[in-house]
């Protein structure tokens, strides 16, 4: 410090408790993730191993609307047909252990004016949650994930004009490829899956753009929810202008952020979400999954170690060792459960 005459600034030494002792962080709250809201978790005492997929068909075949091949008349022994069983197999999973981690040298920690550690493992419980994000976005986007027919491009939906941020309240492509994607999943569940269980997964530019569209605007403006809207009273009306509920399917906007700069970089962070594509996914029931109890969810995560919080005090070292570890493996358990948007937007 330079020698200098007292002044208002320069007779005291500057310290956090001037400032109330604020801290400024971003670290998020891993359970205000919305990737929590459309998959289930099924935890499993191994690494590797299988869960159970029963085909859906023999439980609504009938053949004949006159019943034909289930009667049995008066007096004639009980019909033996040998073929009125299900095909099943046995699919697998197998989880990966991931460890997400941070070193404080000791003098670093006890000579903070903050609990650092207590700082860093926040910070990596979010990387945990993004990186969980970003496993079950990139199955999401994969071809290979999907049932037959269960993805397609909005413009070709039959009925429908062109892509949502187009749509108007004459055209309805929107609520056409919403009805049409329901109509696929009851058909492939059987009616198991209705449309209360399934939820409409979007990035928030996506969101915005639906918001702007004129379908959405022209359904609003002269209803009792316009002045909401306008002001942010209720629900999602104040993030992204949408209802929490859209033709009858709860909405699920996916922020999560990803930063694929290295440290040092020029920063590159992007939503995680592809802003071009929805997905129509089924959630039914609590986060967890019922152990050996039937599920329907679209998306499973099995865990073998839910994120785990570590500290070590390495005394030779004088350093403290912080990891967050995470054992999973993201599957689609049941792709008829669910249904793939492309080209959502123009």
């Amino acid at each position: 410090m330079a020698i200098a005459y007292p002044g208002g600034n320069n007779t005291f030494v500057k310290d956090l408790d001037a400032s109330g002792r604020l801290i400024t962080e971003f670290s998020r709250n891993p359970d205000e993730f919305a990737l929590n809201s459309y998959i289930q978790l099924s935890n499993v005492n191994k690494s590797a191993g299988y869960y159970l997929k029963i085909t859906p068909e023999e439980a609504a075949r009938v053949l004949n609307a006159n019943l034909a091949e289930f009667v049995w008349p008066d007096g004639a022994p009980r019909p033996s047909r040998n073929n009125g069983t299900e095909t099943f197999t046995f699919a697998g999973y197998e989880t990966q252990r991931y460890d997400y981690d941070f070193t404080i040298g000791r003098k670093a920690s006890e000579q903070a004016d903050w609990n650092i550690i207590e700082s860093h493992s926040r910070i990596k419980a979010q990387q945990a949650m993004t990186a969980r994000t970003l496993s079950v976005h990139g199955l999401l986007q994969d071809n290979g994930s999907w049932a037959t027919g269960h993805s397609i491009d909005v413009t070709t939906i039959p009925g429908n004009t062109g892509n949502w941020d187009q749509s108007t309240s004459a055209r309805q492509d929107i609520k056409r490829s919403l009805a049409y994607a329901v109509e696929k999943v009851m058909l492939a569940t059987l009616s198991v899956v209705r449309r209360k269980d399934l939820q409409l997964v979007l990035s928030p530019d996506a969101a915005h753009s639906m918001s702007e569209s004129q379908e959405i605007v022209e359904h609003i403006k002269s209803s009792p929810d316009a002045y909401s809207q306008v002001v942010g009273e209720a629900g999602k009306w104040g993030e992204y202008q949408l209802p929490d509920r859209l033709y009858g399917i709860d909405i699920v906007v996916e922020d999560a952020v990803r930063v694929s700069s290295q440290r040092g970089a020029t920063l590159a962070s992007s939503f995680i979400c592809d802003n071009d594509e929805a997905y129509l996914l089924a959630r039914p029931g609590s986060l967890v999954a019922e152990s050996g109890g039937p599920s329907f969810s679209t998306i499973h995560l099995f865990l073998a170690e839910d994120m785990t919080v570590w500290t070590n005090d390495n005394e030779d070292d004088r350093r403290t060792e912080g990891h967050v570890v995470d054992d999973f493996d993201v599957v689609g358990t049941a792709p008829a459960s669910g249904f793939r948007f492309e080209n959502i937007l123009s």
